[in-house]
């Protein structure tokens, strides 16, 4: 007998969908303004933008952390002063913000040795880095109280903003400083706007406690995440970066397309209190994200010519035959990506030895293994292929201690140790 579906199972699939369609097009205009980027610069331009466009991933990284960690202090905190802890939270990340970009800055000089970009580039890295930490306050103040739909619109906005940016950058011949300022300034500008207009009971007289430590740990997991696919663009060999890069911009394509649901899996994941149900959030999730992935990787084995002509253009033919197994690679790893989200729900921070050892493996083979580009992506699918597996071993042994009754519910401590 079918069981019937909660409300709240409801309106999680709801959210997935619109997630999953409107997440869709706003991959599309995003992907649209790299295509653009590669299309129309030269290949030097878009070499260094890729190089840069690493390093903003990297620099965004705390944005993603402190993104989940305000979602989850909200969606476990409902009870408490939740006004206080917006404003707060703001002046606390804009502080930390202000001193690590002027280190940044400070160490401009060893940036541009081993990324090989512009020194000019660095001032507006810096500003990147600084805006990391202040953009993500309204949208993770949206999700603890999971706010989906406002979220996707203002997503919708921002990516507007940064496509209406790249087309003045492109249209003054590739500008360096207005790319990178692309990919920041909408999340700083609609997060001035959002907080104002979120509301809470001013009226609650407990203060919500800070986890710095917890927030330092998911940062450092975010951080091995988001090697695999920024590592790769710093130290691959400046000879074929091109046309890597654009191997790297069609695979995250795949990647961006199955995450689309990340962040409502992780309110939702945060919010619920049944561990069944949490489960549940979980397989769906996951199963829609390989789904996209898998689907996508099919449409570029088959029509890899095709897709490259239409995307990157004609100059980069060369990569036809790479593009399908590195879709591949990035399903896979859009499958870590939320399993991760899952892992820091739950505070399972003892993950961060498996990315620390997939990190590591990956500077090593670049080190070894960087002289064509057959050697890159060899060393690549070594990397996603191990990753997918330590991490699918690691879930089914987290499942099977929750089946087992061998965790804590939610809400109390059940964060692990080192």
């Amino acid at each position: 007998m079918i069981r019937k579906l909660s409300e709240k199972e409801i309106l999680f699939v709801r959210h997935l969908f619109l997630t999953t369609v409107l997440g869709g097009f706003i991959g599309i205009l995003n992907y649209l303004f790299n295509i653009f980027v590669a299309r129309y610069t030269t290949v030097e331009i878009f070499g260094f933008y890729s190089s840069v466009l690493g390093i903003i991933y990297i620099l965004q990284i705390p944005a993603v952390a402190i993104q989940a960690t305000i979602t989850k202090d909200v969606a476990l905190n409902k009870e408490k002063d939740l006004e206080r802890y917006k404003w707060r939270s703001l002046l606390i990340f804009f502080i930390i913000g202000i001193f690590l970009s002027l280190i940044f800055f400070i160490l401009k000089d060893l940036v541009v040795d081993i990324a090989s970009i512009p020194k000019e580039t660095v001032i507006y890295l810096s500003l990147t880095l600084l805006f990391a930490f202040v953009s993500p306050v309204g949208k993770g103040l949206l999700l603890g109280i999971e706010k989906v739909i406002e979220v996707n619109i203002v997503l919708l906005i921002e990516t507007v903003l940064r496509f209406l940016v790249g087309i003045v950058a492109i249209k003054y011949g590739g500008s360096l400083p207005l790319l990178i300022l692309a990919s920041s300034v909408p999340g700083m500008l609609s997060t001035l706007i959002l907080l104002p207009l979120i509301k809470f009971d001013s009226r609650k007289s407990e203060e919500v406690k800070r986890n710095f430590k917890e927030l330092l740990l998911i940062t450092t997991c975010f951080l091995l995440l988001t090697a695999p696919y920024t590592v790769d663009l710093i130290l691959v060999n400046p000879i074929f970066r091109a046309e890597y890069a654009a191997i790297s911009l069609l695979g995250k394509l795949v990647y961006f397309a199955s995450i689309t649901t990340a962040s409502v899996m992780f309110a939702r994941l945060t919010n619920e209190k049944n561990e069944n149900s949490q489960k549940k959030s979980l397989l769906l999730s996951l199963g829609l994200s390989l789904f996209i992935g898998i689907f996508l990787s099919t449409l570029f084995f088959i029509f890899n010519g095709h897709v490259v002509d239409i995307t990157v253009g004609s100059q980069y033919n060369g990569i036809n035959r790479y593009i399908g197994i590195f879709g591949l690679c990035m399903a896979g790893f859009a499958f870590v990506y939320m399993t991760t989200n899952f892992f820091i729900s739950k505070s399972y921070f003892k993950y961060l030895y498996i990315l620390l050892f997939i990190t590591v493996l990956q500077i090593v083979l670049f080190i070894k293994r960087n002289d064509s580009l057959d050697m890159v992506m060899q060393n690549q699918v070594i990397v996603f292929g191990s990753l997918f597996l330590f991490t699918v071993i690691y879930l089914l042994f987290k499942l099977s201690k929750l089946k087992n009754g061998g965790e804590k519910k939610i809400g109390e401590e059940s964060q692990e140790t080192f």
